[in-house]
């Protein structure tokens, strides 16, 4: 009817039959579809292809095989309505705790163009012209491929690709397990901690404050990236490992395999998650021995009984952070470094891949944390290799790069130093990296103090992280980088041998808890800072307010804390975000006082009016007191 009408107000233009109309969509259909091809195809070759080639790997012979990334123009979507449609319909898919970790811990909360798939198209195009596909990466547009000099030449060609450069390779120096004295596994993990020999690390940082306040990692997911990990330890067997995947070999399998690996390849990683979720009173006790993780495999440490050369590729270390991400990580600490291929120039944090990969985790909601590397002992130069200096991903801009300290609090000598090329300090932050204790990864009941280096340290800063996030669940990485920085022992006068200083978790603890006002669980009581307690006078509070409810976000019920300095007959009125009343707890005449504790707070089920429990969202909850408002946001988290 519209068709004719529109038809009736023009009668000089024809109208077109129906067969008519399905031919021109057809051809209309072609078209499109030639133009695109034209784009990604050969044919349509750059004026400028050489540009395109990195001057690393532009004048190797024709048939000599190298390993590149090659990065992609965009995610080939033709329009921005069509860009912007993918980018929600990705939204509505994200898993809950991919959704509400991004909403509660990063600035920007909702999906970009990083998390779309990378165009399938521009994938088919490469490989039409050539070459073996090694790996993916949304995140950076690209895909690693291993293809001869010649076929490099004629992928650069392409519309469709903005560069080619060279995967990175490199050397490190992990600290390995020493394999120290045997000692019985114990009992497990009971309400009163035995730390046995690992009281000095846990103690040196302040996480035995954080354990006493009742924080042992809960609810949280800790990610690691490491060369592998053995779960048949006595003090690993009751670890709660969400996934693992081994990057390197393709399988869920992150443990030693005959046929794959060479032997002690999953040494280093099963120490590291040791020092992390250890759970052996008496004899070990991890930083976070509640949490929850995930296992990912990125490293490859000998082959052939070659120890020594240890090689691995960047792009297992980036698929593996990108899959952590997607699988709802909250924290990921990685004990690796890049440094033969790297200058100190590229200490930018914008150069190496693995840095722009690690800073778009931290622009995601999640706190990174990076061991600094065990080059300090060396003169710093400004040749391939870093000697003397960090590795990266360690230069990223909110990454926590994490040096080691004795039990003294002496930085190691070969803890890697600072500063950044751009001038920033680092390490960040300095933990224990000498005589740590740990599983001793040759036996299934054993334990060594013998473990050492930047490795070590930084599963101890980690595990610190993830107990802070527990306890206040609304920090953003910005609020959990800058605490920690402001509040370790040399805050006052950082330098780039011990960055900001040795972490103090319970200094950190009390400014996010001036931050927040309140914790988290286990201990929900809305506190406020010294300086802004109610005071009294003849009895009378002076101040009076509505407090941030607890836990928040929550799941299923929560407790609103409140003040009032008369006798009020008290409601509080919860609405969602388009203003509609929800429900009111109607709480009816109280006298005068602080209704912070749970057992005086106003009490949630999460349910509205008619009983029904509420979606996943953000409310609002208001309170009334001699004509003000008082308002505050919570969210609750299916």
């Amino acid at each position: 009817m519209d068709i004719e009408l529109q038809n009736s107000r023009n009668p000089r233009q024809p109208r077109i039959p129906t067969v008519q109309r399905t031919q021109l969509h057809r051809l209309v259909y072609s078209i499109v579809t030639l133009i695109l091809f034209v784009e990604v195809s050969p044919a349509n070759s750059h004026p400028n292809e050489h540009l395109k080639i990195s001057p690393a790997i532009r004048f190797y012979a024709p048939n000599e095989t190298l390993k590149v990334w090659v990065f992609f123009i965009d995610k080939g979507f033709v329009t921005q309505s069509d860009l912007r449609r993918a980018i929600e319909q990705y939204h509505s898919q994200m898993p809950n705790q991919v959704r509400w970790r991004r909403v509660l811990r990063a600035h920007r909360g909702l999906p970009d163009s990083t998390d779309l798939p990378i165009e399938s198209r521009y994938i088919a195009a490469v490989l039409q012209l050539g070459g073996t596909l090694r790996s993916k990466s949304r995140w950076l547009n690209g895909i690693g491929l291993e293809a001869t000099t010649g076929e490099i030449h004629k992928i650069a060609r392409l519309s469709c690709v903005r560069a080619i450069e060279p995967v990175r390779r490199y050397t490190t120096i992990p600290e390995f397990p020493a394999h120290g004295s045997l000692f019985p596994s114990a009992p497990s993990l009971g309400m009163n901690l035995s730390y046995g020999a690992s009281s000095a690390q846990i103690a040196q940082i302040q996480a035995d404050f954080l354990h006493r306040e009742g924080y042992l990692g809960e609810n949280l997911v800790i990610g690691l990236l490491d060369t592998g990990f053995n779960l048949e330890h006595t003090a690993l067997e009751r670890v709660d490992v969400i996934a693992q995947h081994d990057f390197v070999n393709d399988d869920s399998n992150t443990a030693d395999e005959a046929d794959q690996d060479d032997p002690n390849q999953d040494d280093h990683g099963s120490a590291v998650l040791g020092v992390l979720a250890g759970d052996a009173p008496g004899q070990l006790i991890g930083v976070a021995p509640r949490a929850r993780y995930l296992l990912a495999k990125t490293e490859r440490v000998s082959q052939e009984g070659d120890i020594f050369e240890r090689q691995i590729e960047e792009d297992w270390w980036i698929e593996g952070l990108e899959w952590l991400e997607a699988m709802g990580a909250d924290v990921v600490s990685s004990s690796l470094g890049y440094a033969d291929w790297y200058r100190f120039a590229d200490l930018d944090g914008r150069t190496a891949k693995v840095t722009i990969a690690a800073n778009l985790a931290a622009q995601k909601g999640i706190p990174v944390l990076i061991a600094a590397g065990n080059l300090g002992a060396q003169p710093a130069d400004d040749k391939p290799g870093l000697r003397g200096r960090i590795t990266p991903p360690a230069d990223g801009f909110s990454v926590l790069a994490i040096g080691a300290v004795d039990r003294d609090g002496q930085a190691a000598p070969f803890s890697s130093r600072g500063p950044t090329f751009d001038g920033r300090i680092k390490p960040d932050l300095m933990a224990m990296g000498i005589g740590v204790r740990s599983i001793d990864t040759t036996t299934r009941d054993g334990f060594t103090t013998d473990h050492a280096g930047t490795s070590a340290a930084t599963p101890l800063a980690a595990g610190v992280v993830s107990l802070l996030m527990q306890a206040f669940p609304l920090a953003t990485v910005e609020d959990l980088v800058s605490t920690l920085r402001m509040t370790a022992s040399q805050s006052d006068n950082p330098d780039n041998i011990a960055g900001y200083g040795i972490i103090r978790a319970e200094a950190a603890y009390h400014r996010l808890l001036d931050q927040f006002r309140h914790t988290g669980q286990p201990n929900p009581i809305a506190v406020q800072p010294v300086a802004d307690l109610l005071q009294t006078v003849l009895g009378k509070l002076k101040r009076e307010g509505l407090w941030q409810n607890y836990p928040n976000p929550f799941n299923a019920e929560t407790w609103i804390p409140f003040r009032i300095a008369s006798f009020e007959q008290v409601a509080i009125r919860i609405y969602n975000l388009d203003g509609s009343l929800v429900n009111v707890l109607e709480l009816g005449g109280l006298s005068p006082g602080d209704y912070s504790a749970k057992h005086r707070a106003a009490y949630w089920d999460g349910r509205n009016l008619y009983g029904e429990r509420v979606a996943s969202g953000t409310y609002f909850y208001v309170l009334q007191l001699h004509g003000k408002i008082h308002t505050r946001k919570m969210i609750i988290l299916e």
